[in-house]
């Protein structure tokens, strides 16, 4: 029955796909086509999060499919977020283009604050939760789950990353710099140390493995014109050369070949994926509606997806072990609810 979620989603992602081997795309970095690749991310992710709900459950995956569908979801291990971080990048970098120092001055309270209050809202439901259900997290995690370096039950790795990356962004924006791969540089450079200091701070390697897609997106927007250009003209021969680099950097990734302590070959290899991601878009376009409406709505999908697991998990335990379909199924369509009334208490900062 897993592996029929699956193949369903699979065909939801070959809905309005559209393959242009005589040109290009040129809209393929519109918030249209990356709001579908988004949203085909976002749905591996809740899928993803749902098996960690199985495996506490001891859930056998003895059904047929049932061993293919966990390969598949697990083994892109954290790529399944590097195009969040990298069109994050991308977006940042297209906004200061076309506004300047007038995108740096409202940068603190449109994108640092919004996303910071919103995430909040989230924090302080998921405390009530663990409170009503009497699970999850010590009440001493909450202030520090407030800026997502601890968890009340809520996913909160991600938002602390992509908080840490908007404040450095704003700094080095901030910053008198007249040439733009100094900024180029900077963002690496402080980007960089924040992975050193995680490294120190954090046990897990998911909390700095994928952290330079963030730069890498803006370098792509600060140099889109001249990279277009490159690509186009050598377009087979940098579609094979990236999927032969990230094949390479792939396998040795999960033989352990290349192992450091700061994560830094996965992030190697997570731009390598972003870049065949972005060239693949550029020849293959994605027109998805349903999708496009999940890319757009990430952000509450991604905070709200436990809600669900977590009721579920406590007052239907039987269900994941008895039909560990309908329990991923109930879980996403809830999901998808709460995404969609989200508008009714989402904070939005003018």
């Amino acid at each position: 029955m897993l592996l029929t979620i699956l193949l369903l989603f699979f065909l939801l992602c070959l809905y309005g796909v559209d393959v242009n081997l005589a040109g290009y795309h040129g809209d393929y970095l519109s918030k249209a086509k990356t709001n579908s690749i988004k949203g085909i991310f976002i749905i591996i992710v809740v899928l993803k999060h749902a098996l960690g709900y199985l495996n506490e459950a001891n859930y056998g995956y003895g059904a047929t499919g049932d061993s293919s569908f966990v390969w598949i979801i697990c083994s892109q291990a954290q790529l399944i977020v590097v195009m969040f971080l990298f069109y994050s990048g991308y977006g940042v970098g297209e906004s200061f283009k076309a506004k300047g120092m007038d995108y740096v001055r409202i940068f603190p309270k449109r994108r640092i604050l919004t996303t910071l209050l919103n995430f909040d809202v989230a924090v302080v439901i998921f405390t009530a939760l663990g409170l009503l259900l009497a699970v999850g997290e010590p009440l001493s995690n909450f202030l520090p789950a407030l800026i997502g370096w601890e968890s009340m039950g809520n996913s909160n790795w991600y938002i602390f990353v992509v908080l840490l990356c908007y404040l450095m962004t704003w700094v080095v924006l901030s910053l008198p710099l007249t040439r733009s791969w100094h900024r180029v540089a900077l963002l690496f450079v402080v980007c960089f140390l924040s992975i050193v200091v995680l490294s120190i701070c954090k046990d897990e390697a998911w909390w700095y493995d994928t952290i330079l897609t963030y730069p890498a997106g803006f370098m792509f927007s600060t140099y889109k014109e001249p990279i277009e250009r490159f690509i186009k003209r050598h377009y087979w021969g940098v579609l094979v050369l990236l999927g032969m680099l990230f094949l390479v950097q792939f396998i040795g990734f999960y033989k352990r070949i290349y192992v450091d302590d700061l994560s830094l070959s996965f992030n190697l290899m997570s731009i390598t994926f972003a870049l065949l991601i972005v060239v693949l878009t550029m020849k293959i376009g994605i027109n998805n509606k349903p999708l496009q409406w999940l890319g757009k709505n990430l952000f509450p999908i991604y905070i709200y997806m436990r809600i669900p697991m977590m009721i579920l998990a406590e007052k239907q335990s039987g269900l994941i072990l008895t039909y560990p379909a309908a329990f991923i199924v109930i879980s996403l369509a809830v999901t998808l609810l709460i995404a969609h009334l989200f508008h009714y208490w989402q904070i939005k900062l003018k």
